[in-house]
This record gives C-alpha cells, structure tokens and sequence, in this order.
C-alpha cells in the first residue's frame, strides 16, 4: 500500500495544501515523496523482485530526465530553478510507478482524488455563499488555477458516478469566470468521439463559439496585450535558447531581459507549452507533449476528456503551473499506462547495497528539499530581526540561510542588506568600509546567481559609488546592461 498512497499524495492532497504553491507544502510533499519511494525501492530490493514499466515507457522517462537535469544544471540560474524541477520530478515518477498498480489500487487513487475533490468544492460554496467571494478559487491560489483543476475533477466524478459531486463542480467552475476553462471543457466535448453523435456534441460546438466570441471580444483589452508580450517573451526564449532553454520554473526571473515595454511582469507565460519549450528546450519539450499525446490517446475515456480539456485551458492560462495541478494532470495521464509484468530479480549479493543505497539517495533527495525551506525561514527571521535594529542577530541568520542555500541570489540580497545597515549604522569609518565592501561582494555574487534582476545591478553601482570607486560603479551599471540587450537595461 505504500507506492498508491504516495501517488495519491501529490494527486490528492496537493490540491489542499493550497495547491503546493508556498515552498513549505512543497518541501513537505517532497520529502514525504523521496522517503516514502526509497522505502518502497529498499523493500524490493530487499525483497529481491523490482517491477518495471515497459522498455518504452523507461527510455522516455530517462530521456525526459536526462534532458531535465541538464537544462537544470546549465542554467545561469540554476540555483532557482531546482524547485521547479523537484516538483516536475514528483510528477515524472509516476509514469514509471503506476505499472506497478493494480486496478484495485488505481480505484483506491481514484477515490483519494474524488475526496479532495469534494473538500476542495465545499470550500468553494463556503467562499461563494458565506464570504461572498464572487469568484472563489477554493484552497487554490487562484480562480482560474482552481477552473483548471476542476476541468480534472469534473469527469473523474462522472466516472464514479458521483453526480452531486459533477453538479457541484460544475457550479462552482460557472462561478469562477474562466473564459479559458469553458472553452477547455467545450472543446473537449467537440474532440471526443464517444459524444460526437449525440446531443453532446453540439453543445460542445455552441459553447465553443461562445468561449471564442467572449475571447474575441478581448482581443484588445490589456488582459490579451499583456499575454501576446508574454507569449512573444516566451518564444524569443526558445529560440534563444533552444537545446535546453533557461532552466526549470526561471521563465519569471529570465522575463526582464526579454519583454517589450515595463510593468508587465509575471510569473508564469500563460502558455504552458510555449513555458515549457522556453525553460526546459525544444527536445524536452517535443519528448514530454509527444508522450502525453502517447499516453492520452489510449487512456480512459473521462480522463483523457479531463486532461484534454486542462491541456486547452493551458493555452491561455498558468493553470498547469500550479504544481498539484501539474501532478493530478500527470497522474490522469500515467492512469492509461497498463500494469505491467516485467521486472528485474536482484541477486543476494547486491540486495544489502544497493537497498542501501536506494536510502542514501532518499535522504540526499530529501535534504535537497528541506534546506531551501530552512534556508527561507532563515532570511525572513534575517530580515525580521535587522527590521528592529539586531544587525549582529540578522548577520547570524543571513550566515545561516547562505550556508543551507549557498547558491540563492536571495539569500545574497539578504546578506546584502545586513551589510548596508551595518554601514549605515557604523560607529567608524572603517567599520563602515568592511560593512560596504562585504554588500558588495554579497551583491557581486547576488548578481552572478540572477544576472536578470534589474535592481540588484543598480545597487551594486550605488554601493561601489558609495565607497569611492566610479570606475566599478559605471562598470555594473554596464554589465548589468549586457544582460538587457533590448536597451531596458539598470
């Protein structure tokens, strides 16, 4: 029991942990996911049998993360792009896990599912009806990320019958407004051959037009405007870019150096497959959609309608960004992968080594996901702690924050800050000096981490201006610009 209830961790429980957007749920998911797996690994190791997917379904997950660990590892910003990649992982792995499922324990997944969904809908009617949210977005961030995970839950209720949970999601998706997931949920009725001799489908075909009117209709409005500049941001990107893009999830710290125009900045490109093809490359991104099409072409009927129809919400919407989204989406689409029969005996040599180090994997996998949560802890105590003057306190935590996350421009920023406060708050000259040029080296190294981010090179002029040195002030200023090429450099 242990390989179905870490599946339906990320799939299920994802979702109510306001859908493991803050770093403190995905820490927890994470962990629990590398410990509950290298258990599970250990014990069949041990046992002396391991099942494997197919031949097929292996190469394609090493290959895709091959290419993933390579875009990570590449990456200028690397250092930010491990949380996106850790979380991409979460959902990789279940394709190879789910032919190690049996029916049983895949309806079992299912009903995991189904029970979230029910909390997730309640809590809906809770906002609409007593705090008259106009567009509740459930334990979701977002209204729209909450549409696209109904767009999931909604056939998945049908497929179990449960009908009042259907009506409710349904409900509930009228009230959050999402021209994006309607059009999704249409468009996927016009697409599925069980429905296109029915009334069904001319429903779909009616509401399609609808969506695309209302679409239409918004061609000008800044909403669109805004998505074009990010889409066209997106794909300049890829093509900057094309074997192994910028890095997992930097599309948002990367966006600066690529964007026409100021205040249009976001996180996500409201394009999934253009953010995919901007962040991880063109190879990566033709091996996962290719095998998602794979994959949804022979699944269930109401999954693939539910993954379909989340797949269209993508091309507007960052719905597919959320990461337990992302893992319910997964997990629908691994559900067509059979159970499999093939599997590998260990020999009694090897069982006590290689359980072992199964394990060691585990633990580095969950320290990879655990210090980056400690590390934020530690800068937000840094900041509290200079916010009331304890300079030597916040040194201390800054110290902390940079030796669990040694390579997070943020946690330079912060160690920064204390400097510059310290300066600020010097009792000599010369302990204002080595206050300054300690913030200068923080914010050299701050700027080498993320060369994109715009304030960071200003401030480093502004210090070295500060200590006396024009010449390397004029000098950030000018490799801050290279960054820029656009000419909406610091």
């Amino acid at each position: 029991m242990i390989l179905p209830a870490l599946l339906a961790l990320p799939a299920a429980g994802g979702a109510l942990l306001r859908g493991s957007w803050d770093l403190w749920a995905q820490a927890l998911l994470h962990t629990a996911s590398a410990a509950g797996l290298s258990l599970w690994l250990s014990w069949r190791i041990l046992v002396g049998y391991l099942p494997l997917p197919s031949r097929r379904s292996l190469l394609w997950t090493a290959a895709l993360l091959a290419l993933g660990a390579a875009s990570a590892s590449t990456s200028a910003l690397h250092a930010s792009a491990l949380p996106d990649w850790r979380t991409f992982l979460n959902a990789l792995w279940m394709f190879p896990a789910m032919a190690a499922l049996s029916k049983d324990e895949r309806r079992g997944i299912d009903q995991a599912v189904r029970a979230a969904a029910w909390v997730l809908m309640l809590l809906a009617f809770y906002q609409r009806m007593v705090l008259r949210a106009p567009a509740p977005s459930s334990a979701l961030v977002n209204p729209n990320v909450y549409a696209g995970a109904v767009l999931m839950l909604l056939p998945l209720a049908l497929e179990t019958g449960d009908r009042l949970l259907a009506l409710g999601l349904l409900v509930t998706l009228f009230w959050t407004r999402s021209v994006g997931a309607w059009l999704g949920l249409f468009t996927s009725i016009l697409l599925s051959r069980s429905l296109r001799r029915t009334g069904w489908f001319w429903v779909g075909a009616a509401g399609a037009l609808l969506c695309l009117g209302a679409i239409y209709d918004r061609l000008q409005s800044p909403e669109f405007l805004h998505r074009w500049t990010w889409w066209g941001a997106a794909l300049r990107m890829a093509w900057d870019k094309p074997l192994l893009g910028h890095g997992p999830g930097v599309f948002a710290l990367t966006l600066p150096a690529y964007k026409d125009g100021e205040g249009l900045s976001t996180l996500y490109a409201h394009q999934y497959f253009l953010q995919t093809a901007a962040e991880y490359g063109l190879p990566f991104a033709a091996l996962w959609f290719g095998g998602l099409w794979h994959c949804l072409r022979r699944g269930t009927s109401h999954k693939r309608f539910g993954a379909r129809a989340v797949l269209i919400h993508s091309l507007w919407d960052w719905t597919l960004s959320m990461p337990s989204n992302l893992w319910l989406f997964s997990y629908f689409a691994a559900s067509s992968i059979p159970e499999g029969s093939r599997g590998v005996n260990i020999p009694s040599r090897w069982r006590v080594p290689a359980a072992f180090a199964a394990l060691c994997v585990g633990g580095w996998l969950m320290k990879g996901a655990l210090d980056p949560w400690a590390a934020s802890r530690a800068e937000r105590a840094a900041a509290k702690r200079l916010s009331s003057g304890a300079v030597e306190d916040a040194r201390r935590l800054g110290a902390e924050a940079l030796r669990l996350a040694p390579e997070d421009f943020q946690a330079h920023l912060t160690s920064a800050e204390i400097e510059l406060e310290a300066a600020r708050l010097a009792s000599t000259p010369e302990t204002a000096a080595r206050a300054l040029s300690s913030a200068a080296a923080s914010l050299e190294r701050a700027a080498e981490l993320n060369p994109y981010r715009k304030p960071t090179w200003t401030l480093l002029s502004a210090v070295y201006k500060r200590m006396g040195l024009p010449d390397l002030s004029a000098s950030a200023l000018a490799r801050g610009a290279l960054r820029f090429p656009a000419g909406d450099g610091p």
